[in-house]
């Protein structure tokens, strides 16, 4: 199919490939919001959702947004439900779904449109994690294709005289997306390296057009900034230090682990033609539209496996806003090559259509259910999940009954995030080491609480996890006052994981143990 010309801007919304691109957003949607209604809370999400319930301009670990729609779904429903807070992320991944297609609609036709579209929608940390997990991937991905969708007519025709409003617009959801991630920083950067790279487009740094938008999108920033001045820089200094370059050794374990995850995340077939074609796209581009695509789609993954061959703490989904716009380079070399590989390009989306759902809601029956428990009575506690994934209802139920204090001690931010979104807002969560978000939220030190220690459920040394737990409260000055209760987080008649839990009181200054 010859592609579209590259000026058009609309298409008639009752063609076929418009009708075929709904009906397959609309078919994932669906599957996204089953899986939604199902799927128990993440820690991420817990975090998220016990931390907004005080408000900031900015948080500990990323910019305001994520935060502030689950806080705002909360605030306008009167719940809490985890079904409820993903809404607005679940409709983001639905929308992004539809700029991944009109802006492959624009650049290469309407065939590679629907190959975009449906790559993008069965890649596994696309359907499932950014367009379904109140996390700030989803808004970040939405902001950025909705930026890159109003200025790519103007980019396609660069000797056209650019449309002011476009920009202006842009420029704003430029601003959103800063405020979502840190990584939508790259974003800028590829579009300048574009801009520098493209003799027909280098005009347009001069524009003052540009400019203004450039200083809208900066209007983003200002809650984070202004947060982090009154903090520290703490957010500035924790994210920099997860990507530390350290003694300047080289790292190729975590740099293969970080591409394995990567084709994990997208497909390897996905993975690989994203990169070969971004660097095609850059190298010997044929259109405007290749080295336009190509230059957003492959900064992110170079800075990130970098960031993997220098340092061990770099994290595959990081380099995903780049990958993001390497769908169009996808779905334009399915369609140029389904005829000579139809039969395994079908197969391969088939198996992928049928796979990455069903996994998905798989996970989501297990660790609600403990459907394989269930099925499968004398399968080992230890094949369970454990208590990062499953919601933490027992704690809520047992809380009356140990004494309800108004806090609870955890060791970290992870533990933290789910007894505190189990718990609810009357009751404060101290985290004794790695606390993240949690330590400004303190609102003073308890004199009584319950310290809360998580253990697998068929893990037989609790007794010196609590010793060593027990240690740990003591030089953060609290002093154990009765014996630890057991409670078990059921699914039917089999014990999924385990909450120790111990009564304790702040230790005076004079008192010695």
């Amino acid at each position: 199919m010859a592609p579209m010309p590259a000026q058009s801007d609309t298409a008639p919304k009752g063609e076929t490939g418009f009708r075929n691109a709904l009906v397959l957003i609309a078919a994932f949607l669906a599957l996204r919001l089953l899986v939604s209604w199902v799927f128990p809370a993440v820690i991420d999400e817990a975090y998220a959702i016990a931390v907004s319930r005080d408000w900031s301009l900015s948080y500990f670990d990323h910019p305001p947004v994520a935060f502030t729609l689950a806080r705002l779904m909360a605030w306008l429903t009167g719940t809490e439900s985890i079904f409820v807070a993903r809404l607005p992320f679940v409709i983001a991944g639905a929308v992004s779904a539809w700029l991944v297609w009109d802006i492959t609609r624009l650049a290469y036709g309407g065939s590679a449109a629907f190959w975009a579209l449906a790559w993008y929608s069965v890649a596994p940390f696309f359907f499932i994690s950014a367009g379904h997990f109140v996390v700030p991937d989803g808004p970040l991905n939405l902001a950025l294709l909705a930026t890159f969708r109003l200025v790519l007519p103007d980019l396609l025709a660069p000797d056209a005289k650019l449309r002011t409003g476009r920009w202006l617009a842009a420029g704003l959801c430029f601003a959103l997306a800063l405020a979502s991630k840190y990584q939508a920083a790259l974003f800028g950067f590829s579009a300048l390296a574009f801009l520098i790279a493209s003799p027909a487009h280098r005009r347009l740094l001069a524009s003052p057009v540009l400019w203004a938008s450039l200083a809208i999108a900066m209007l983003g920033l200002v809650p984070t900034l202004v947060w982090n001045a009154s903090h520290d820089w703490i957010s500035i200094t924790f994210q920099t230090g997860r990507a530390s370059v350290g003694s300047g050794t080289l790292h190729p374990v975590s740099f293969l682990m970080i591409a394995g995850s990567q084709m994990a995340y997208l497909l390897p077939g996905t993975w690989l033609v994203i990169l070969i074609a971004s660097l095609g796209g850059i190298v010997w581009p044929e259109r405007t539209a290749d080295r336009l695509v190509a230059w957003f789609a492959i900064v992110p993954p170079i800075v990130f496996f970098v960031i993997a061959l220098v340092s061990r703490g770099s994290l595959a989904h990081w380099a995903m806003s780049g990958f993001l716009f390497g769908f169009p380079l996808a779905g334009r070399w399915t369609a140029n090559n389904i005829d000579r590989f139809r039969g395994g390009i079908l197969l391969m989306f088939r198996a992928a259509c049928a796979l990455v759902p069903a996994l998905a809601l798989i996970v989501a029956l297990q660790g609600r259910y403990s459907v394989a428990g269930r099925i499968i009575p004398d399968l080992p506690a230890d094949w369970e999940f454990g208590w990062e994934l499953q919601d933490w209802t027992a704690l809520p139920e047992a809380w009356p009954e140990l004494g309800a204090p108004s806090a609870v001690i955890v060791r970290n931010w992870a533990s933290g995030a789910k007894a505190g979104y189990a718990l609810g807002p009357a009751v404060d969560v101290i985290a004794l080491s790695d606390p993240r978000h949690f330590r400004y939220l303190e609102t003073g030190v308890p004199t009584t609480a319950i310290a809360v220690l998580p253990s697998r459920a068929g893990a037989g040394d609790d007794e010196s996890k609590i010793r060593s737990y027990v240690k740990s409260l003591k030089d953060a000055g609290y002093r154990p006052t009765g014996t630890t209760t057991v409670i078990r987080q059921m699914a039917g008649n089999r014990t999924q994981f385990k909450l120790l839990a111990i009564p304790v009181e702040k230790r005076e200054p004079d008192d010695v143990f």
